[in-house]
């Protein structure tokens, strides 16, 4: 079951990337979610190269060997820790620049920040560590459950064996690494004493600092203190060592009196040499420094913009950079002007120092909630983190879903994007600090619809009246398309539009002081509403029971009301981990008493899945996690819209299955590469996927899922989909979104490999109209069978015609059957084909049209028929002429009458394409040209149609009267006189006709 890409072609965040000077063309950069991509033509064309290697999609790590670049490592996890970062899993090393990668250890430091090569030797490697960046935190004490797994350790044999050569403590790691090109025993190290919890996060304290070894990390000295550094708390510290002068070495520091720092001497002592906020802004997020390979006086710093100085950090000039919030920078060592860069819109390549850069075209988008409308084809609509909202179609008419198809929509990078049930046009969407908007897509106008408008920017959860968070829920009411939904700490509702909201609930979260802090830590705060914490972080109202809600916080709360919001209940799982959060909870629409929570608590430093089910209104509830990998956090489960049996839950590491109610689960992976799964949904037989860091997925028509109950030994096939009647586009390729397959879906089950699998569609008339022999593989396997079409009128090749065809006539709505002979098993499922739903033609008005059609054809036929048999005969006598001149006489009333008649069918006189300007068309050109006016569209003939169908139908009848009275009395005598030679008479035979017949309407030739 092959899932197909819709895009958007994008890129998202990406806080790692490198080169290679062997390979000027050759590059990589490192998704957040995505894992790891190559480029080898310059950053015009990437792919995934880490796919089907990797335990994890979160790349924060790359290096290429200087000495052998098809040596290249890369370290998971990611170092610049915003809210929505995924966990990594140590460092993967490949041997052969990327096809092939080999995991070498360090699993249970998480997140690797930087990795520095030996200049000459690739086995020498070292490693920055940051280690677990979200920390078990005691709320009474403050204490922090200790990660060990931190600090630089070093390999001297490919990663096979590491030791650790500097730790500075348990709360801090290491966050950045630098070597001396001149003397590859001298590097500097920067720790980082930084940690998150669900409700804050810390830059800063005793633990981050400059460290210095000049003996390969066997000794390590602390430099934090050399004179001209701050003397006060230190947070994240970039650091770098000119390759024109190792002497020269920079520091970009957080601190109180923290900035940009300059050492000539190798860290001895430093010189600030520039504090602008502007290069130090949220520090935690961005603080890189890079030294320029040839020019000691040139550096570049990375923040929301990129900085150039070409004054030894004095001052800098800004970079354009394709996309805003940078975060690596790799520039190659014998050419200052070649560089990739990496930001939270993917990486970008250039070859003139920043002037230009490649596109960012790449499908890395971080998507964290996903929803469908009700348009035809429906689109998928979606938050992209650090970028827009979108809506996407998930099919289109043309060769694949490109740029051109998506529109931005309502609300902003961080928020739900739904569209109004009855109308997919109206569209809300959310973004941080409870920003909510309206979009009508019709007048393309927008509105803000705030439930509580006053801006939240800076301040700490306890400040405010109410707590929205990052992704506050936006949710329609599968009962009334005009009641909507969100939260706070409260429950809102609103019956118009959002133009006013009213609290339905209490405040249904812990509600307690010790976690509505401001985060940031003891330096810099940062106060988006990532952190604000005690929300109802998701909502559901039950699809078959109104005013059945459930309500579950992102501390660790799940409530429930009966009656629309009037009363709730505390109906939190006994034993749930206290602060979890309730990523999603899934209404199941099959019962009201059902419903499925998704817990995540990997904030908590928790890795393991948690998926709860209650079958009677939250009294009780079970744990259903088997078969889930052990440190897979849960972001969401979904139960199937048709089969209760059948479960979704998407993970940190992909997706899980379950087929019988969540008591087993199994990854559910075929070509969905790697990534979170934050989201999904069911739409019709489709499911499609939200992940964070590779887009949007579809797998098209899950019916086979559905259908199955038990294993089999036997062959099987799975009954279609039904079918709608539409002409699509082909699939896409390169940039743009792929298109589903068209026609019937044909889904089959084989025990064995078998060849030559016969499959046949029959008409609901009983006729055999398509045919298809495949080669099936052991296990599930699926073909295609096109739509339905009925052949049109045969033809005469060389005809010139104006404004008609004879080709293939679509297929009526109806109820078809597919069969399927695999040697001497056979099996017969229907297979339905069901009207356009854009079309107001009925089943019945769609079949008068058929018909009609079938006819008009049929006549057309006949009319080159009989051209073909008068061409036949009158090419036969020509010949004999050609042979015995004494038969020309004979042959004169033949061949007279027979051009008559022939001019009748067809204008003989054209030559040329617009020659039927000149000469007036004939009676199979007038047939021809009337078959696409009946085709024209889903719907009965006009009366009109029907007219002159029936008078060029009585035209063709007089004709074929004429011509079959030639045939019977001047052809009977010219072959008696052929008799009379002793010649062979001649046999009118409809030689050299063909399906399919070509032309256009008049309206489509330039200037007419």
């Amino acid at each position: 079951m092959d899932w197909r890409l819709v895009g958007p072609f994008r890129g998202g965040r990406s806080v790692a990337c490198a080169g290679s000077q062997a390979r000027p063309q050759e590059y990589y950069f490192g998704a957040t979610g995505g894992g790891v991509w190559k480029s080898t033509n310059g950053g015009t064309d990437w792919d995934c190269v880490s796919d089907g290697f990797f335990n994890t999609a979160s790349v924060g790590a790359l290096a290429v060997a200087p000495s052998n670049p098809d040596v290249v490592y890369a370290g998971t996890g990611e170092r610049d820790i915003r809210g929505n970062i995924s966990h990594g899993d140590g460092v993967y090393r490949s041997t052969d620049a990327g096809k092939t990668w080999t995991h070498i250890g360090l699993k249970a430091c998480q997140t690797i920040a930087r990795i520095v090569i030996h200049p000459t030797n690739p086995d020498v490697v070292y490693v920055a560590a940051l280690g677990h960046i979200y920390v078990d935190r005691d709320l009474a004490s403050g204490k922090i459950k200790a990660d060990p797994n931190r600090g630089v350790y070093k390999s001297t044999d490919g990663g096979k064996n590491w030791k650790r050569v500097l730790f500075k403590n348990e709360v801090s790691g290491a966050v950045d690494l630098c070597m001396d090109p001149s003397n590859p025993e001298t590097l500097y190290a920067a720790t980082w004493e930084s940690w998150r919890t669900p409700y804050m996060l810390n830059s800063g304290g005793p633990g981050s600092g400059i460290f210095k070894t000049t003996n390969g990390g066997a000794k390590w000295d602390d430099i934090s203190r050399s004179p001209g550094l701050p003397k006060g708390i230190m947070g994240k510290i970039g650091l770098s060592v000119s390759p024109a002068n190792p002497k020269r070495v920079w520091a970009h520091l957080e601190a109180l009196d923290g900035g940009i720092f300059r050492s000539d001497d190798a860290g001895k002592t430093f010189t600030m040499t520039n504090n602008s906020r502007n290069w130090r802004q949220r520090a935690w997020y961005y603080t890189h420094i890079i030294a320029d390979p040839k020019d000691a006086e040139v550096v570049y710093v990375l923040n929301v913009g990129m900085g150039k100085s070409t004054d030894g950090g004095k001052t800098f000039g800004s970079v354009g950079t394709p996309h805003s919030d940078n975060h690596d920078l790799w520039i190659a060592p014998d050419d200052p002007k070649r560089m990739i860069e990496s930001n939270d819109g993917g990486a970008s390549v250039t070859t003139t120092g920043g002037q230009s850069w490649t596109a960012q075209d790449v499908p890395t988008a971080q998507f964290y909630h996903v929803s469908t409308d009700n348009a035809f084809p429906y689109r998928i609509l979606g938050a992209q983190q650090d970028n827009s909202t979108v809506r996407i179609p998930s099919r289109t008419f043309g060769s694949g879903i490109a740029a051109t198809d998506w529109t931005g929509t309502a609300g902003g990078e961080s928020g739900y994007v739904v569209a109004k049930p009855d109308d997919p046009e109206i569209v809300f969407g959310g973004s941080y600090g409870g920003d909510l908007s309206r979009m009508n897509h019709r007048t393309n106008m927008s509105r803000a619809v705030d439930p509580w408008p006053d801006n939240p920017m800076g301040h700490g959860a306890v400040d405010l009246v109410e707590r929205f968070q990052w992704t506050f829920p936006i949710v329609f009411s599968p009962h009334d398309p005009n009641v909507l939904y969100t939260c706070s700490q409260h429950v809102m509702k609103s019956t118009d539009l959002g133009n006013n909201w009213f609290n339905i609930s209490p405040d249904l979260t812990r509600n307690d002081k010790r976690t509505l802090g401001p985060s940031g830590g003891p330096i810099t705060k940062d106060n988006t509403s990532v952190e604000y914490y005690g929300t109802v972080f998701t909502l559901a109202e039950s699809p078959i029971q109104k005013g059945l809600l459930w309500a579950g916080s992102d501390d660790g709360l799940v409530n429930l009301s009966k009656d629309g919001g009037a009363t709730w209940t505390n109906v939190t799982p006994a034993g749930m981990p206290t602060w979890g959060l309730c990523s999603m909870i899934d209404a199941s629409p099959s019962d009201p008493g059902t419903a499925y929570l998704a817990l995540d608590n990997h904030e908590n430093d928790d890795y393991k899945p948690y998926i709860y089910v209650t079958r009677n209104y939250g009294q009780s509830w079970e744990l259903l996690v088997k078969g889930i990998d052990s440190e897979s956090p849960v972001r969401v489960v979904r139960e199937d819209t048709a089969q209760p049996s059948l479960l979704f839950a998407g993970t940190e590491t992909g997706l899980f299955v379950s087929l019988d109610r969540g008591a087993n689960w199994e990854r559910f992976k075929g070509n969905l590469p790697l990534t979170p799964i934050h989201d999904l949904t069911i739409k019709l037989d489709d499911l499609v996927v939200a992940t964070h860091g590779r887009s949007f997925w579809v797998l098209d028509d899950i019916s086979p899922l559905r259908q199955i109950v038990a294993k089999t030994t036997e062959p099987f096939l799975f009954a279609p989909r039904d079918t709608i009647k539409v002409n699509w586009g082909s699939s896409g390729s390169g940039t743009v979104g792929k298109n589903p397959r068209s026609g019937f879906i044909v889904s089959y089950f084989l025990p064995a490999d078998a060849a030559g699998i016969e499959f046949e569609l029959t008409d609901p008339f009983g006729a055999i109209i398509a045919t298809t022999k495949v080669d099936g593989k052991a296990g599930f396997n699926r073909t295609t069978m096109s739509a339905p079409r009925y052949p049109g009128a045969r033809t005469l090749p060389g005809l010139i015609m104006w404004g008609g065809f004879g080709g293939s006539i679509a297929a009526p709505p109806g109820t078809y059957k597919v069969t399927m002979k695999p040697g001497s098993w056979s099996a017969t499922r229907d297979a339905k084909l069901t009207k356009d739903p854009r079309t107001d033609g009925t089943d019945a008005e769609q079949m008068e049209q058929f018909k009609l059609a079938r006819r008009i054809a049929d006549r057309l036929t006949e009319t080159h028929e009989a051209h073909a048999k008068i061409r036949d005969v009158k090419k036969k006598v020509a010949a004999l002429i050609e042979k015995d001149k004494g038969l020309a006489k004979a042959s004169e009333a033949l061949v007279t009458k027979l051009s008559a008649i022939e001019e009748d069918i067809y204008q003989v006189k054209n030559q040329s394409g617009q020659d039927p300007l000149n000469y007036p068309i004939k009676l199979n050109n007038r047939l021809a040209a009337l078959l696409p006016v009946v085709l024209g569209g889903d719907g009965p003939p006009s009366r009109g149609s029907q007219a002159v169908f029936e008078r060029l139908s009585a035209e063709l009848d007089d004709i074929l009267k004429r011509l079959n009275e030639v045939w019977a009395k001047d052809l009977v005598q010219f072959n008696g006189e052929l008799t009379k030679k002793s010649l062979e008479p001649i046999v009118p035979e409809p030689a050299g006709l063909s399906q399919g017949g070509g032309g256009r309407r008049g309206g489509e030739f330039d200037g007419i």
